[in-house]
């Protein structure tokens, strides 16, 4: 039987969202969970003992506030808050964020800035998805955009036909953040992704990319 893929429009399912700072899973990548909220107010002060946890702006503007240093981030901008870091968003707009972190958070405490960073602890830095765009000249080149836990937050090129791929044990998510991608497997299942559309490619599926214009597509790797 040919695997399914599914599609999944982020606005849509924003839409959905009626409470702010309600997080709702969308797809799992091994022990990782992709999943979105509305930032709209202000989240209180906590921290994650155990976990990473990246911060990509979908729609609007959040203020990103940390033990280690305050960001504004604008749609197409992402920040990753390292375990053991407090921390809180907000924003006076209603925002959509995708959050990738751990699967289960296992530990979550409250925090109000009483654990303050080493001195050899850097402040927290945003990316820009266009800047780290403006570095790929080739079809199907990838740069690192994050680290969460042990994955990899890649942003890759795609124009024309892909190389075949087989989706790793976790699967093959890809997320597309401009223009628009095909996604078609050796047993004959496809999907096309538009800007602000995901799927997950089951493991061990064949499959490859294309598009007749030039996109940026977010995917993870180990």
């Amino acid at each position: 039987m040919s695997p399914l893929l599914k599609v999944t429009n982020l606005s849509t399912v924003a839409n959905k969202i009626s409470r702010p700072f309600a997080v709702v899973s969308l797809v799992n990548i091994g022990d990782l969970a992709l999943s979105v909220y509305i930032c709209q107010g202000q989240m209180n002060w906590h921290k994650h003992v155990d976990e990473d946890e990246l911060f990509l702006v979908h729609e609007g503007v959040i203020e990103l506030e940390t033990e280690r240093g305050n960001l504004t981030l604008h749609s197409e901008e992402l920040a990753v808050v390292p375990k053991g870091t407090a921390h809180r968003s907000g924003s006076s707009l209603r925002s959509v964020v995708i959050l990738i972190r751990a699967a289960v958070l296992s530990d979550r405490k409250n925090g109000h800035r009483t654990i303050y960073p080493l001195d050899t602890d850097p402040p927290l830095e945003k990316v820009r998805l266009a800047r780290a765009g403006s570095t790929l000249t080739q079809a199907y080149q990838a740069v690192t955009l994050a680290q969460v836990e042990d994955f990899e937050v890649l942003l890759r090129t795609a124009h024309g036909f892909g190389p075949r791929e087989v989706a790793p044990e976790s699967g093959a998510l890809w997320l597309a953040v401009r223009g628009a991608v095909g996604i078609e497997t050796n047993e004959g299942a496809g999907v096309r992704l538009e800007a602000g559309e995901l799927t997950v490619v089951p493991k061990g599926t064949s499959y490859r990319l294309s598009t007749s214009e030039p996109s940026l597509l977010i995917t993870l790797t180990r």
